[in-house]
C-alpha cells in the first residue's frame, strides 16, 4: 500500500485500516489478472470491516485505493458519495458512478464525461489556511511561482531555469518548488547558468511558505492536476504543462478548461523549447489587462464553500438512508 493516508490518520488520532489493492491493469496481461485478484480480495476484506462498523455513508475521492471500499459499500447498500477532482473521471469513479448517492465535481466539463449520471459541481475543498491567506493578495509584477507537484516535475526542473537564464532586461523573481529528490540537481544547474541571481529553488513549500508564494506571485508555471483549484483561489494566471502520461489525458483536459476561460496558457512539453516557455511567462507578466481578465474568470470558477457543499450532500445521503 502506498500513500500518505495512514500517517495522516495516525497524526490526527483517526482509526485507519488499509486494503492491499493496486491499479487495475488490462486483463489481457497476467499483471491485470493479478490486480483483479488483489482487488477482489481487498473488497472482501473491506466488506467485512464495513459490516462490523456499519458506517452511515462512504465518501470516495477515487483512485484504486478507494475501489475495495466503494464496491463493498455498494454490495452492502451503504450510501456512498463520489467526488471527482479532475475534469475526466478516473476508472474507479466511472465504475462507481452508477449507484452513487451523488457524484460531485470540481471542473465544469466533468458532466460531459459521465453521460447518464447527474453531476453536482461543488468545487474542491481547500485548506482553511490557504482560504484565509487568499484574502490578502499582494502580487509582485516580477514574480514567477513554479510548482511541479509534491514529487516535482523533471520537465519543469530542467527547462524553467533554461528559460529564465535567457531573459532579456530585468528578469523576474522566481520561486521554484523542485521536489525533495531533485533539489540538488536543480541548484547545480542554476549555479552553472548566467543571470539567475533572482532564482530561488526550494525542495518543497510548507504551508506558510506556499501562502506567501501564492499571495505575491503574478504568474504560475505548473502541471495541471490538483494545483489548479489553488491557482483559482489566488486568482493566479498560469502557464500549464500537462503531464503527457496522465490517465485519459486528464491533465490536458483540466488545462483546456482554464485556457478556455482565458486564465492559462497551455504548453505541450513534447514540442516546446525554453524559449517558448519564456515567451509564455513574459506574455502574462507584461500584460496587466490580460491578468485582470484571468483574475475575474478564476474568481467566477472558484467555489469558496466547496467543503460545506460536500458535507451537505454527505449529510443528505445519510438522511435518505434512514427514511
Amino acid at each position: 500500500m502506498r500513500g500518505q493516508e495512514g500517517a495522516a490518520a495516525a497524526a490526527n488520532s483517526i482509526p485507519f485500516v488499509g486494503f492491499g489493492s493496486e491499479p487495475l491493469w488490462s486483463l489481457k496481461s497476467a499483471r491485470g489478472w493479478r490486480s483483479l485478484v488483489k482487488l477482489s480480495r481487498a473488497t472482501l476484506e473491506a466488506r467485512a470491516h464495513l459490516k462490523k462498523w456499519r458506517p452511515d455513508v462512504v465518501f470516495s475521492t477515487g483512485g484504486y485505493g478507494a475501489a475495495p471500499v466503494v464496491f463493498a459499500a455498494r454490495s452492502l447498500r451503504i450510501p456512498y458519495v463520489v467526488h471527482e477532482a479532475n475534469s475526466v473521471p478516473g476508472r474507479v469513479n466511472r465504475m462507481a458512478a452508477k449507484g452513487a448517492y451523488a457524484f460531485t465535481s470540481v471542473f465544469r466539463t466533468t458532466e460531459r464525461q459521465v453521460p447518464g449520471i447527474k453531476v453536482t459541481r461543488t468545487g474542491q475543498p481547500i485548506r482553511v489556511e490557504l482560504r484565509a491567506a487568499a484574502a490578502g493578495l499582494n502580487p509582485d509584477p516580477d514574480t514567477v511561482l513554479v510548482l511541479g507537484g509534491s514529487q516535482g516535475s523533471e520537465f519543469l526542473n530542467q527547462n524553467v531555469p533554461l528559460a529564465m537564464a535567457e531573459w532579456s532586461g530585468n528578469p523576474p523573481q522566481v520561486v521554484h518548488a523542485t521536489g525533495r529528490a531533485h533539489i540538488d540537481s536543480v541548484r547545480s544547474q542554476l549555479a552553472a547558468l548566467p543571470n539567475l541571481d533572482h532564482y530561488r529553488a526550494v525542495p518543497y513549500l510548507e504551508t506558510e511558505e506556499i501562502k506567501d508564494a501564492y499571495r505575491t506571485a503574478t504568474v504560475a508555471v505548473a502541471r495541471s492536476g490538483g494545483t489548479l483549484a489553488e491557482l483559482a483561489l489566488f486568482r493566479l494566471p498560469s502557464v500549464l504543462v500537462p503531464l503527457p502520461s496522465s490517465a485519459d489525458q486528464h491533465q490536458l483536459r483540466n488545462a483546456q478548461e482554464f485556457a478556455s476561460m482565458s486564465a492559462a496558457t497551455i504548453i505541450d512539453q513534447t514540442r516546446t523549447s525554453p524559449r517558448e516557455l519564456r515567451e509564455a511567462i513574459d506574455a502574462w507578466i507584461s500584460d496587466p489587462q490580460r491578468r485582470k481578465i484571468a483574475e475575474l474568470a478564476l474568481a467566477d470558477w472558484d467555489i469558496p464553500d466547496a467543503t460545506e457543499r460536500i458535507i451537505g450532500i454527505i449529510e443528505a445521503s445519510v438522511n435518505s438512508a434512514r427514511i
